[in-house]
C-alpha cells in the first residue's frame, strides 16, 4: 500500500456511534440543574424547570397550568370562556365572511426584490 493509498483512507470521514447504555437509557447534558431529593424511588434526581405556574386548583389532580406567553386578546367571545390569541397582525374587515370575521393581511414584499423572481 502506498503512502497515497493510507492518506485517503484515514481523511474518510467516519460516524462514530458510542455504544448505548443498557435499557437505551437515554443520556443528557451537564447543563441540568437537579434539585435536592430523595423522594423518588431509587433515589433518582428530579430536575428543575423555571415554569411560572399560574394555577394548580383548576385540573384535576392538581396539575399545574404553566404561563405561556402568548397575547389574550379576549376570553369572553368564545364558548367555554377560551381565549382569543393576538398574533400582532394587521386585521381587515371582511364583510363577505360570517360574523365580519376580519382577515389579517399579508406581509407587503418590495415590488423590486419580488421581480427578481420573475427572471
Amino acid at each position: 500500500m502506498t503512502t497515497s493509498e493510507k492518506k485517503t483512507e484515514e481523511s474518510a470521514i467516519e460516524l462514530y456511534q458510542s455504544p448505548p447504555l443498557p435499557s437505551n437509557r437515554p443520556i443528557s447534558p451537564r447543563t441540568l440543574e437537579i434539585v435536592d431529593t430523595s423522594s423518588l424511588p431509587g433515589n433518582r434526581p428530579i430536575t428543575a424547570v423555571h415554569l411560572e405556574v399560574v394555577d394548580t386548583d383548576t385540573l384535576p389532580n392538581h396539575r399545574p397550568i404553566i404561563r405561556s406567553g402568548l397575547v389574550i386578546a379576549n376570553e369572553d367571545t368564545l364558548v367555554g370562556h377560551r381565549p382569543i390569541v393576538s398574533m400582532g397582525l394587521p386585521l381587515v374587515p371582511s364583510p363577505n365572511l360570517p360574523n365580519n370575521r376580519p382577515i389579517a393581511t399579508a406581509p407587503i414584499y418590495d415590488p423590486v426584490d419580488l421581480m427578481g423572481y420573475l427572471d
